[in-house]
């Protein structure tokens, strides 16, 4: 290991110790307010025994919520992943407290340290994150790539010009290439480029220990969690394949009936009353109903709250929704935003036709036109569609179908009961954040429009 790598090491720990300490400390410090700071044994006692399971619960919850990574996020974000990871602490702080029978755990205590907790962590990781964005500075960046390099490049410009500057951006026939790659310190390349070039790509990054982010195809998925195998003495990489094993089937499947009946009897009172707000808005239908395609492309009908108006496709036909369309109702659009619409599917689950987590399911008039778009398309279908999945918490609505696949890919190559624990958690995260129209507006504008408003000197070299 590196001094740096150490550094960053080091660095990393002491965010989370001093996390740790913040969140127990606020426990503290109410029970010593609350009893003018002499607690009764039998109630001290009681923080005392949990304090540990606290601390650990708040670590798995940071993991969850994103606070291990937070340069990315904007401050805005960061506050509200502490806001969900010390909502969800005093959750688990009161069934911790109940099972290991401290029944003397004043609820006063808790409400008060879980205020403590969220004032003093989002001032500290504030500071924590002003630090790393100062430190990570504004990068220089090379974009390599043909027809992928403008959208990546848009993104960078809207959503990440305080972390990265482009400088160049060229193909892969680019003549400049290697003068390039030595005057940035960062380089982003498409899956749109030859793989020989990737390759030399790579091997001069690493060199030069530069950082590389590489949009992946269907060949570096592939690789993803590979195993470690040889012949006789050759070293190999297995490939696993592609879908569930019986077993993890089975546990998904007790996964899903047992958090669905409970997801079911939350939900009922929100449903209830989208139910007759619906009704009440046209006198139409309550639900839509619609063919899908799941596992292995078997056709089912998906469950949802209508958000349209009666009949929106009798003129228009199968068309995907727009983020304006004029079809969706005010009442619609709002349960779209906060995914109440989704709520139905939770019938579907229990039928069995659909997941928890997995590909959102498509219609089969879309997935054969996709198909035949996207080439990697036919691989999502490989599992059960899902009511969430890793597309729809890292991605947006705004999100090309070809990057959706990408991470119904990644997913599948990365399944695991823990991973769909985490993915539900990280959707309840992803309801109540609006994606910001101005930015997705400012996608539609011109590369070169884009790097003059936001003073981006960048070279196109296509070439």
């Amino acid at each position: 290991m590196n001094n740096n790598d150490f550094r960053a090491g080091l660095s990393e720990f002491l965010v989370y110790f001093v996390d740790v300490i913040i969140v127990l400390f606020s426990i503290y410090i109410t029970f010593m307010l609350r009893y003018n700071f002499e607690p009764p044994s039998y109630n001290f006692d009681s923080f005392i025994l949990s304090a540990p399971w606290i601390a650990i619960a708040y670590l798995l919850l940071m993991f969850v919520f994103g606070l291990n990574d937070i340069l990315k996020q904007s401050l805005g974000e960061t506050i509200y992943s502490v806001f969900l990871t010390i909502a969800s602490l005093m959750f688990i702080t009161a069934f911790i407290t109940f099972f290991l029978r401290g029944f003397s755990y004043p609820r006063l205590v808790l409400i008060l340290s879980t205020l403590m907790q969220f004032l003093l962590l989002s001032v500290w990781r504030g500071i924590v994150w002003k630090i790393r964005r100062r430190a990570h500075g504004i990068k220089t960046s090379l974009v390599i790539g043909n027809e992928a390099t403008e959208s990546i490049s848009k993104k960078l410009i809207l959503k990440q010009r305080d972390l990265y500057r482009i400088k160049y951006i060229c193909s892969d026939k680019s003549k400049n290439l290697n003068r390039y790659l030595d005057e940035v310190d960062v380089v982003f390349m498409c899956n749109d480029i030859d793989l020989n070039l990737k390759k030399d790509v790579v091997d001069r990054c690493l060199t030069g220990r530069k950082s590389i982010y590489i949009i992946p195809d269907i060949y570096e998925i592939a690789l993803l969690n590979s195993k470690l195998s040889k012949a006789d003495d050759i070293p190999m990489l297995k490939v696993k394949k592609l879908g569930l094993t019986m077993e993890q089937k089975l546990l998904k499947r007790m996964l899903d009936i047992c958090l669905s009946l409970v997801a079911l009897v939350i939900a009922s009172p929100v449903m209830l009353v989208m139910a007759v707000l619906i009704k009440k808005q046209d006198g139409g239908n309550i639900f839509y109903k619609q063919e899908r395609v799941t596992e292995d492309e078997e056709k089912f009908d998906v469950l949802k709250f209508r958000t349209m108006v009666m009949n929106a496709e009798k003129l228009s036909g199968p068309v995907l929704a727009g983020e304006d369309d004029p079809r969706i109702t005010k009442l619609g659009r709002f349960m779209r935003s906060t995914r109440i619409d989704e709520l139905p599917q939770i019938i579907n689950i229990l039928k069995g036709e659909m997941s928890l987590v997995g590909p959102r399911p498509e219609r089969p008039f879309f997935v054969e036109q996709f198909k035949n778009e996207i080439p990697d398309y036919k691989y999502r279908t490989t599992v059960k569609a899902g009511l969430t999945g890793l597309a729809q918490v890292w991605g947006k609505y705004s999100t090309t179908p070809e990057d959706k696949v990408r991470y119904d890919i990644m997913y599948i190559k990365n399944y695991s009961i823990l991973l769909d624990l985490k993915l539900i958690l990280q959707t309840i995260k992803i309801m109540f954040m609006k994606e910001s129209s101005a930015g997705v507006a400012n996608e539609e504008y011109p590369l070169e429009k884009l790097a003059e408003t936001f003073s981006q000197d960048i070279k196109i070299d296509k070439e």
